[in-house]
C-alpha cells in the first residue's frame, strides 16, 4: 500500500462522514417554542461547531524588539502561548495618550501580539484584565496591537495599545509577569526577521527573508442553506421558499443560496434608539451561539460606517493563515463570514457555505520577502500607495460545478486596496501577453 491508498481511503472516509452530517442537517427536528428572532434566540440549534473567544479574536503575529532586530513568530501555537500570557497580566493605571508623553524603552527586548484587525473598548475589557478604577479605555480607542517593555529609568512593566497606524492609543502600567516570563513563551529558533512598513493609513510588519509554506489539497462539503432558517427567522413555520430558486423569505426578510455563499437581508429593521455595545463581541456570541463555526475562523474585521450601522467579519483559516478567495463575483463571501447590524438588528448576514477538510500537504511554495513583493507589484504597475494592509496567505478558487470535492489551497502573498483583497500573483499574471489584469475599480 502506498500514499496514494492512504489519500483515496481518507477521501473515502470523508466523503461518508459528508453524507452522514448532512443527512442530520436535512432531517434535524427542531423545537421552536423559543425561539425569540436572529438577534436574540434563545433555541439551541448546532450546525457544526462552537469556539471560545480567544480562539477566534486573537492575533496573528507575535514580535520580539530586541537591540539586534526585531523577530516575528506565525506559528500558531507559540501566539497562543503569548497571546495567554498577555491574558493572565494586570492592566492599571490607564492613561490616554493625549493626556502624557510617552514613556521610553529601556533598551531591553520587548513583545507584541498583533491582530488583524482593530478591537474595541468592549473587547479588550472582554479579552484582558483591566482594574476598575485605574482609569478608562478611550471609548474611541480601536487597537490591533499591544507591546510589553520595560520603561527607562524606572524599570517598570509598561504597556503600549497602538493602533493600526502604530500610534499609541493609551497606555497602562503592567503587574504579574516580568519579561523574562514573556521571553519562556518566545521561541528564537522559530522566529525569523521583520521589518516595519508603511502602507496607506497603516503600518505593517513584513517578513524581511523568503517565507517557506506547502500547499495543501483540500476536501469540502456544502451545508445546506436550509439548516439557517431557524436561525434566521422569528417564525420558521411562516417561511415559504420561492418557486425557481434557492431562496426563502417572510414578507420582511430574505435567505438565499448563490453557489457556495449564503445570504440573508433583514429588512424589518425596528426604531431602537440605543446600538450594541460592542458588535465584535455580539458577532461572535452569535454564531457561535448557533455553533455556527464551520471551520476554523478569525476575527478579520471592523467597520462603523455610522454611529448606527457596525459590520464585523471572520475570516477561515488554514493551520497558520488566512483563506482568500478574491474572486468578488460570484463569491464574494467563499472563505468569510460577516454580519452587519443596525442598533440591536442583524440587517445582513454573508457568509461561506463550504466546510474544508484538509486531505494532504503538497508541494513547498517560496514567497519573497515583503519589500520585494512592494517592488514586483510597483513594476506591475499596482498603486502600491494605495495599498491598505499586505498578509501572507492561502488562496482557494470558486470550486467548479461537477462532482470534483477537492481543491488546492496555494499560498500567496495578499494586499488589500479599498478594502478588498487581491493576489499578487494574479497581479503579476497580469504583465504577461494575452493575460488579463485584474480590476481594482
Amino acid at each position: 500500500m502506498n500514499r496514494e491508498f492512504f489519500k483515496s481511503l481518507l477521501l473515502g472516509v470523508l466523503v461518508v462522514a459528508s453524507i452522514a452530517m448532512t443527512w442530520n442537517i436535512w432531517f434535524y427536528k427542531m423545537d421552536y417554542k423559543n425561539y425569540k428572532g436572529p438577534s436574540n434566540s434563545a433555541n439551541s440549534v448546532a450546525i457544526a461547531g462552537s469556539y471560545k473567544m480567544n480562539e477566534v479574536i486573537r492575533p496573528t503575529l507575535v514580535i520580539a524588539h530586541a537591540q539586534n532586530g526585531t523577530s516575528g513568530e506565525t506559528a500558531s501555537a507559540q501566539i497562543r502561548e503569548m497571546y495567554q500570557a498577555f491574558q493572565r497580566v494586570s492592566f492599571t493605571n490607564i492613561v490616554p495618550s493625549s493626556k502624557k508623553s510617552l514613556s521610553r524603552k529601556s533598551g531591553t527586548v520587548s513583545y507584541e501580539i498583533v491582530f488583524p484587525s482593530p478591537l474595541i473598548q468592549g473587547t479588550l475589557n472582554k479579552l484582558f484584565h483591566f482594574h476598575s478604577g485605574n482609569g478608562q479605555i478611550p471609548q474611541s480607542a480601536q487597537i490591533d496591537r499591544i507591546e510589553i517593555y520595560q520603561a527607562a529609568g524606572t524599570g517598570t512593566l509598561m504597556a503600549s495599545f497602538r493602533s493600526g497606524a502604530n500610534q499609541e492609543q493609551f497606555s497602562a502600567k503592567v503587574s504579574g509577569t516580568s519579561l523574562s516570563r514573556l521571553s519562556a513563551n518566545y521561541s528564537e529558533d522559530r522566529s525569523s526577521p521583520y521589518r516595519l512598513q508603511r502602507l496607506k493609513n497603516y503600518t505593517a510588519y513584513l517578513p524581511a527573508g523568503y517565507t517557506k509554506i506547502r500547499s495543501q489539497l483540500m476536501y469540502f462539503q456544502k451545508t445546506p442553506i436550509n439548516a439557517f432558517i431557524p436561525i434566521l427567522f422569528t417564525d420558521p413555520k411562516n417561511v415559504f421558499h420561492d418557486r425557481g430558486k434557492t431562496a426563502f423569505n417572510d414578507g420582511t426578510s430574505q435567505l438565499e443560496a448563490t453557489n457556495n455563499i449564503m445570504q440573508y437581508v433583514n429588512t424589518g429593521i425596528t426604531n431602537n434608539s440605543s446600538g450594541l455595545s460592542d458588535p465584535i463581541i455580539h458577532s461572535y456570541e452569535f454564531i457561535d451561539n448557533f455553533k455556527a463555526w464551520t471551520n476554523n475562523f478569525i476575527y478579520d474585521g471592523y467597520s462603523d460606517a455610522s454611529d448606527q450601522q457596525k459590520t464585523v467579519t471572520f475570516r477561515m483559516m488554514f493551520g497558520d493563515y488566512m483563506v482568500f478567495n478574491t474572486e468578488y463575483y460570484p463569491n464574494p463571501f467563499l472563505t468569510t463570514m460577516e454580519l452587519t447590524w443596525e442598533n440591536q438588528d442583524l440587517t445582513s448576514f454573508n457568509r461561506t457555505l463550504l466546510t474544508f477538510s484538509r486531505i494532504d500537504a503538497t508541494n513547498a511554495v517560496v514567497l519573497d520577502p515583503g519589500n520585494m513583493v512592494l517592488q514586483k507589484l510597483r513594476q506591475a504597475s499596482v498603486p502600491v500607495n494605495q495599498i491598505e494592509d499586505m498578509v501572507i496567505g492561502y488562496k482557494v478558487a470558486n470550486p467548479m460545478s461537477g462532482n470534483n470535492t477537492s481543491l488546492m489551497a496555494s499560498p500567496d502573498w495578499f494586499y488589500k486596496i479599498n478594502g478588498k483583497w487581491y493576489s499578487e500573483t494574479s497581479a503579476l499574471l497580469s504583465r504577461q501577453p494575452n493575460s488579463q489584469r485584474e480590476n481594482l475599480q
